[in-house]
């Protein structure tokens, strides 16, 4: 067997610093959950002396934990299965159907990724409040989908020109309708794409809080990322509380992305192999 090359080495071993670097924070968090305030404070660094689990209880109870992540999680659920769907056949049909207006229209979509939100928060903050929709997961959930819809649509072209168009051609000679084969052909073709837009738009929701803060604003409403919010004040920050509440709502989205991880890793992989 070959001796391993120096080179080969060092970038091994500068791959796991990276990693380690990458995630330190996330461990830094669990470890600090388990401890009370005064031991944050003075060794944060330091593993737990015992396992201190007062924390945990309270934040369970106090930032109304099940509540929170049943609402964020049927935010996810709704503003990912609408926008995907939405945005493959969005994409599918300005691929297939070229010429000047879907041109126009695409660049409409991906103009509409460089506006910072910032800019247009205000605007959205007055419409919302005139439909009666300001404070509603409805509304908020409305609002966002035409965010996220703009980069799934771009990602779903790139992956829709792969798709051979004899396909599509066979089943419409074997009576199938445009939306059979868009559902039936070009959809299954897409799933390592659609794994990709689902993980990555999931991993947006579970972190938005400018928009959240600005629609979410009633107890009932509240998602993960508002009800941690809630441990800081303009007089005191409750570290041990507020580390605690980060760390439960760590859980569920790294197991979804573990679980999801192989289906990324194919969707990458098709992207470079194919186009």
């Amino acid at each position: 067997m070959k001796a391993r090359k120096p080179v080969r080495i060092l970038i091994e071993i500068f791959g796991v610093m990276v990693g380690i670097l990458f995630v330190s924070p996330a461990l830094l968090v669990i470890i600090n959950s388990f401890k009370p305030v005064g031991d944050i404070l003075k060794t944060p660094f330091a593993l737990p002396k015992t396992f201190y689990i007062d924390n945990i209880v309270y934040v369970i109870k106090n930032m109304k934990y099940f509540s929170a992540l049943f609402n964020t999680l049927i935010i996810a659920v709704v503003v990912v299965s609408v926008t995907v769907v939405l945005s493959a056949m969005a994409g599918y049909k300005l691929t297939r159907q070229g010429g000047k207006l879907s041109a126009v229209i695409t660049m409409l979509f991906l103009s509409s990724l460089l506006v910072p939100f910032q800019s247009i928060m205000i605007p959205i903050a007055k419409i919302t409040s005139m439909l009666g929709i300001g404070n509603s997961m409805i509304g908020y959930i409305i609002t966002i989908i035409p965010l996220y819809a703009p980069m799934g649509i771009f990602v779903c072209m790139g992956f829709v020109k792969t798709v051979p168009e004899s396909l599509e051609e066979a089943a419409i000679i074997d009576g199938c309708s445009p939306y059979g084969v868009f559902f039936r052909i070009v959809m299954p073709l897409l799933q390592p794409t659609i794994a990709s837009l689902v993980v990555m738009f999931t991993l947006w929701i579970w972190n938005d809080y400018a928009l959240a803060n600005m629609m979410l604003t009633s107890q009932s409403t509240r998602t993960l990322t508002i009800a941690i919010y809630g441990f800081f004040s303009s007089f005191t920050n409750r570290w041990d509380y507020a580390l605690t509440a980060l760390a439960l709502s760590i859980i569920p989205i790294t197991l979804f992305y573990l679980f999801m991880q192989k289906h990324i890793v194919k969707g990458i992989s098709a992207g470079a192999v194919k186009g």
